[in-house]
């Protein structure tokens, strides 16, 4: 976060700047006030009451000016920490939620809680605070005494704001990080909006959420006790001071040792030199809420890996898995995987659920770090690309297909620079395109959540003309038919043969056979490790083979259901 603050401080610079004027033109007051009863009102000179009127309008004019442009600069510094962290904080929570394991803690709402705060008053009193001691430094020349009891007043409401932080801080922080996950469990939640409401899980999710939600409004609410009642107390305790100081400068003036004037001046500056930490009390939970989006903000930040990752040239699509392993929290879920697929050939994936199929993609596609071997690409690690570069010239269908909000031209652009030719080409290729055109507008259709929606067929297909977008070297499909219908299934096939012709090297995870036959390898995963892999009919050939043995009963004892297994050898390629 350091390295963003660099381009914002020149706001702060200057709002600091003109804090020393506006700060300075705040005394315009009290000297004023000193000036006519310690001379106009002794004199009677009304020469001395005009010019000493006129200059306090014009410095107090001035001030006012000062003070609108120190506002207009903290708004500025507000907007452009926005837009200097928005790409930036959303690109982050999408890289580390796209890594197992890992939760962002920080979220969008921390970027709008620092621009809050550095657009409010709260910075401003913070760029006066620093006055409180010259301003006490001015009273006690006026008199000691008089200096002593500020000083004295000051130093009380300072412990009331330390106070108030010892008793709001814990809490505050509390809440906002159960809130955060209040609101991602409230997002979850509407994504599946309709296993919710289908299910019957209404009543349960609600419930979760008001539970959560609850714990989130005591501790806000027992935070905001406490700040309220340091406030009610330090509010009623400055206007106490202001009676003390004049009592005391009353009791110096009947002494003979100061003066009405002096009087009234070193009350007004007090007020003065007390209203940033007064301020600061009653700005405090946002000063903590600030705090903690930015300890959020660049705790996101510094998750990300550290590494620089390469430029490489296009790639041709050879892909190679070299003793390949992924674990998680101490669990291996994939280990052993190793196999070359030459640019321009297509492997099925295939296995039992849970064998892994799913998490082998993720890794082809450079998003997950393999933990263990490599994951290469054109001989390079794959993790080690540039993700935005190597992802426009990757293809690929998850089996949660999902659309975002825009148009389908939009859409199945990846919502890049729109190209019309490469979009026609896509969905011509995917077999979409007279699918599109029966749409009410056609490529310019909205869709998403909140306007046309899509079936689950025709949301696969529009996602599998995206993948296919912008003629992908390489293309990864995980069950590519789980939505499909006959059309469907067919205009998939005719794909299968566009991408051979044109050189993609293709990767599709399916069980079944029509998908299959058409694919040069097959790779077949079992609990995490490779069982075989190799061309296509000789990988059948040897399935077949074993579960024809494994349907023949031993001689020596009857056999044992499902407790029998049967070792496949691994085929060279």
């Amino acid at each position: 976060m350091k390295q963003f603050f660099k381009q914002w401080r020149h706001y702060l610079t200057y709002s600091f700047f003109f804090s020393f004027f506006i700060n300075l033109l705040s005394l315009t007051f009290a000297l004023y006030m000193l000036t006519i009863y310690d001379q106009v009102l002794a004199s009677y000179s009304m020469s001395t009451l005009t010019v000493i009127t006129i200059a306090a309008v014009l410095a107090l004019a001035i001030g006012a000016a000062l003070e609108f442009t120190r506002s207009r600069l903290l708004v500025r510094c507000g907007v452009d920490i926005e837009n200097t962290l928005n790409r930036d904080v959303l690109e982050n929570i999408l890289k580390i939620q796209a890594v197992p394991g890992l939760i962002p803690e920080a979220s969008m709402r921390d970027v709008s809680t620092l621009r809050t705060f550095f657009s409010g008053q709260s910075v401003a009193t913070l760029f006066d605070v620093p006055w409180t001691p010259i301003f006490l430094g001015a009273i006690f020349y006026l008199h000691f005494w008089l200096g002593v009891f500020a000083t004295g007043a000051g130093v009380i409401l300072f412990v009331l704001a330390i106070i108030n932080e010892k008793l709001t801080a814990k809490s505050l922080g509390a809440a906002n990080q159960l809130n955060n996950h209040g609101m991602n469990f409230i997002g979850h939640a509407t994504d599946n909006a309709e296993v919710v409401c289908g299910m019957g899980m209404l009543s349960g999710i609600a419930s979760h959420w008001q539970i959560s939600n609850t714990n989130v409004v005591k501790l806000q609410t027992q935070a905001s006790r406490h700040a309220g009642l340091v406030q009610s107390i330090s509010s009623g305790l400055r206007q106490s001071l202001q009676v003390g100081i004049y009592a005391v400068g009353a009791y110096l003036t009947l002494q003979g040792k100061t003066t009405a004037g002096v009087m009234i001046a070193a009350s007004i500056i007090m007020g003065q030199a007390l209203r940033p930490i007064q301020s600061s009390i009653s700005t405090w939970k946002g000063v903590i809420e600030a705090r903690g989006a930015y300890q959020r903000l660049d705790q996101l930040i510094q998750k990300l890996p550290k590494d620089e990752k390469m430029e490489l040239p296009v790639p041709t699509g050879l892909l190679a898995a070299e003793q390949a392993g992924f674990a998680l929290q101490n669990r291996a879920l994939l280990q052993g995987i190793n196999f070359t697929l030459p640019p321009g050939e297509s492997m099925g994936l295939i296995g039992p659920s849970g064998a892994g199929k799913s998490t082998l993609c993720r890794l082809l596609l450079g998003i997950w770090p393999a933990t263990a071997g490599k994951i290469r690409l054109d001989g390079a690690d794959i993790f080690a690309w540039e993700q935005e570069v190597l992802g426009q010239h990757i293809g690929y269908l998850p089996q949660d297909v999902r659309l975002f909000s825009g148009t389908v031209s939009e859409n199945i652009a990846r919502f890049g620079e729109h190209d019309e030719d490469k979009v026609l080409a896509a969905a011509e290729m995917a077999g979409v395109d007279e699918l599109v055109l029966g749409l009410p507008q056609g490529y310019d259709t909205p869709i998403g959540p909140e306007t046309m929606a899509l079936s689950g067929g025709q949301r696969q297909r529009v996602c599998l003309a995206r993948a296919l977008y912008n003629d992908p070297k390489l293309v990864i499909l995980d069950e590519p038919n789980s939505n499909l219908d006959e059309v469907g299934e067919a205009a998939l096939l005719k794909s299968f043969e566009l991408l051979k012709e044109q050189g993609t090297t293709l990767v599709m995870v399916t069980h079944k056979p029509s998908l299959l036959a058409g694919v040069d390898k097959i790779l077949l995963l079992r609990n995490g490790q490779m069982v075989t892999f190799g061309p296509r009919d000789e990988v059948f050939k040897l399935l077949a083979e074993a579960q024809q043995k494994a349907a023949q009963p031993p001689v020596s004892s009857p056999p044992r259901p499902g407790m029998q297994t049967v070792p496949v050898p691994v085929v060279n390629s």
